[in-house]
């Protein structure tokens, strides 16, 4: 183990309250020039005293209720290329969880959580009612298994 000294161990101090402090503002915390502690900073990084930083999600954040909703989409003209442009746009949505191709009489399955129906609507307005879709199914998750 690295040997670590008094200045060290106050970055680590205060990193653990703050990990977004600036160098500027750790130096006068600590009393060094910002450049020295950028590089003690990563020296810490470097040698394991810092395992990672995290954010602390604030308890209002925190599991928001989500609606799970799975989407059996129709494509018009089953063309792959189509499919490939549609999934590529849908997949880039933070709401969209996974994109499925599939035999059957849909050809595109996703899942896909919201907060509320009232977003989902707004969502399938504004992608699922035009070309190349040419028609969706909506299921609504109401309970899961493991």
């Amino acid at each position: 183990m690295e040997e670590i000294d008094t200045f060290d161990r106050r970055i680590l101090a205060l990193m653990e309250e703050d990990s977004r402090r600036t160098g500027e503002r750790l130096s006068e915390e600590v009393g060094l020039s910002p450049a020295a502690c950028l590089r003690r900073l990563q020296r810490l990084r470097k040698i394991g005293a810092i395992e990672r930083e995290v954010a602390i999600v604030s308890d209002a954040f925190k599991r928001a209720p989500t609606t799970q909703i799975i989407v059996l989409l129709t494509i018009t003209r089953h063309n792959p290329k189509r499919i490939e442009t549609l999934t590529t746009k849908l997949a880039r949505f933070d709401a969209v969880q996974r994109i499925f191709s599939v035999t059957g009489d849909e050809d595109i399955v996703i899942i896909m959580a919201y907060r509320s129906m009232e977003e989902f609507a707004d969502f399938a307005d504004a992608h699922f009612y035009e070309p190349p879709v040419e028609g969706f199914q909506s299921l609504v998750v109401l309970k899961e298994f493991s």
